[in-house]
């Protein structure tokens, strides 16, 4: 389901000079006209305008701007990909276990997760759970093996799971999770880091 805009009026950001907030206000009053849209759609779709006004006479602050903007919604499909994700109450819920000890398997290894930027609360994959509510036999092993890259971030591992793989035939680490196919999820994990 298509994450919606809150219909709230603009809210001042005292950090802002008074110019700057203008512009994030009338920003803000466009995106709220099309809050029908999902936020990695009108992210795409800023990121297009933002092409047509600058062009090839773009800053690199204009750049790395707009490769933010990618960064934002590339996460923002990764979080809502295959069923969204749960919070660690939920998880702890779907798992009969105290949220405590939830959060003591992702600091762990054991069960993987994102921190929401403003809150930092945990937020936990639905795919890495199976239609019982158990984590996925296997998924495990495969975090203990992309544990040993120091370069993945939680988002990284993410993508190991879901990013579609180059040549024919071959399948998504998710699909070898859910399939069993442990010995190919543990050679992929090994050769995603190198």
């Amino acid at each position: 389901m298509p994450t919606t805009l809150e219909t709230r009026g603009p809210k001042i950001n005292p950090k802002l000079p008074s110019e700057e907030q203008a512009v994030v206000d009338e920003f803000t009053g466009v995106i709220r006209k099309h809050r029908d849209q999902d936020a990695a759609t009108l992210a795409r779709l800023m990121n297009v305008a933002f092409d047509a006004s600058f062009g090839a006479q773009e800053s690199r602050d204009a750049k790395l701007s707009r490769a933010a903007m990618r960064g934002l919604e590339a996460r923002q499909q990764l979080a809502e990909a295959e069923g969204g994700s749960l919070s660690s109450e939920e998880a702890a819920r779907l798992l009969g276990i105290s949220k405590t000890a939830v959060l003591k398997r992702l600091e762990a290894g054991r069960l993987l997760a994102w921190r929401e930027e403003r809150l930092q609360a945990a937020r936990f994959p639905r795919w890495q759970f199976d239609e019982n509510g158990r984590v996925r036999s296997g998924l495990e092993d495969a975090l203990a093996i992309l544990k040993q890259d120091e370069r993945l971030d939680p988002w990284g591992k993410i993508l190991f799971f879901l990013r579609e793989p180059a040549g024919a035939g071959a399948r998504r680490a998710l699909d070898l999770l859910r399939n069993g196919k442990l010995k190919e999820l543990c050679l992929a994990a090994r050769a995603y880091g190198e």
